[in-house]
């Protein structure tokens, strides 16, 4: 059901159908959060993505209704033209004097802003993002990794179809890059981790949205695309590890016991933070490109103190699995938990996910040309 309604996210036309395909995915959620038995701090982010994610949705069909009451249709492809016509409209009208703007022309950008915040609220960017460190450590791994990864790809086309609204796209990118860097200093837990990473990233991503051009539309369509393969690739280790109480000191020792998970680890957790010459900084720097070429100067130098900082935790997470002795209490717990076996299908998604991050390294042209086609597309 997620995947499905993020299918039908990335190929709806219309507001109706937007909302739906949002929809499907977020129920199916919200009963895989809350279904770990016996457990109230699943029971806990269960509730919590509820009932933020209904708040949300509330304010998508007020900007929805808005936005069809004004262009007498459903269809995305309105907005734009609409748009256009409002800020003419208010151009034409204050160049005359007694004579007040079409209230379209106002209407129409708070309908987009509603829908916008909507949609941020579901990216989990700040400063809408107060369910997700919770509702990530709450729930089952397997759903933190969806909630990760699945929607956000879908919600990325939408914001684009949308374009930057008053700016909003802009203070949510900076808040998210400042929150994602300076939140996730202090967790103890790998989940809370990931989360406040997570905002971080996506960050990245609504600045190159909100710049708007075609260079940078297609950076922040890379940078998701290398975003959603390295959480891949770390939620399946952590599923393959079976983790018992989500501790960041639970890799400590790995190096030992599976050093082959960990070269893999170490290099995802080192190319998400952007360390050339891994792929992560390649979509770090198509963004910071894109930001510099269009005069985003203080912007541009802010994601880059804020890459900085945020380096700190993911090196930290290296240094314990290479360099950290086990606790008594973690060989305690280790030793009481049954043997985990790593499967084949664990074993498949890491190895695919990794040849994707290697192969991005020696090669990245076919993503750039992949990535120009589908931005072509979106436009």
């Amino acid at each position: 059901m997620v995947a499905l309604g993020s299918i039908l996210l990335v190929t709806s036309s219309n507001w109706l159908s937007v909302y739906l395909a949002i929809e499907l995915p977020t129920l199916s959620l919200f009963i895989l959060a809350a279904q770990k038995g016996g457990s109230g701090h699943s029971a806990e982010s269960g509730l919590k993505y509820f009932v933020l994610g209904a708040l949300s949705s509330g304010l998508f069909l007020f900007g929805c209704a808005l936005l069809c009451g004004l262009t007498g249709g459903a269809s995305i492809p309105c907005i734009d033209l609409v748009l256009n016509q409002g800020a003419n409209q208010m151009l034409d009208s204050s160049a005359l004097v007694g004579i007040s703007p079409d209230p379209s022309g106002v209407m129409t950008p708070i309908g987009s802003l509603l829908i916008t915040v909507a949609l941020l609220f579901k990216l989990s960017a700040a400063p809408f993002h107060m369910w997700a460190p919770d509702v990530y450590d709450g729930a089952p791994t397997t759903t933190t990794a969806l909630l990760a990864i699945v929607p956000k790809v879908g919600i990325f086309s939408i914001l684009v179809s949308i374009g930057p609204v008053v700016n909003i796209l802009l203070i949510c990118a900076i808040f998210s890059m400042i929150v994602g860097a300076i939140g996730a200093l202090n967790q103890t837990k790998i989940k809370r981790l990931l989360a406040y990473s997570g905002i971080g990233h996506m960050g990245f991503v609504l600045w190159g949205i909100e710049i708007g051009s075609f260079e940078s539309i297609q950076a922040s369509l890379i940078y998701m695309v290398l975003y959603v393969t390295m959480s891949i690739c770390i939620f399946a280790i952590i599923l393959a590890l079976g983790v018992i109480k989500n501790l960041i000191v639970e890799f400590s020792g790995l190096s030992r016991r599976e050093p082959a998970l960990a070269i893999t680890l170490a290099l995802t957790l080192l190319s998400t933070a952007g360390i050339p010459p891994l792929v992560g900084f390649l979509g770090k720097w198509l963004v910071l490109l894109s930001g510099v070429v269009y005069q985003y100067y203080l912007v541009s130098i802010l994601a880059v103190v804020c890459s900085v900082i945020a380096g700190v935790y993911y090196v930290r997470v290296v240094k314990i699995i290479y360099f950290q002795a086990d606790s008594s209490l973690l060989i305690g717990l280790k030793t009481l938990k049954k043997e985990n076996r790593i499967n084949l299908r664990k074993s498949l998604l890491i190895g695919a996910s990794l040849y994707l991050i290697g192969f991005t390294i020696v090669s990245p042209n076919l993503l750039l040309q992949l990535a120009h086609w589908a931005t072509v597309g979106l436009f």
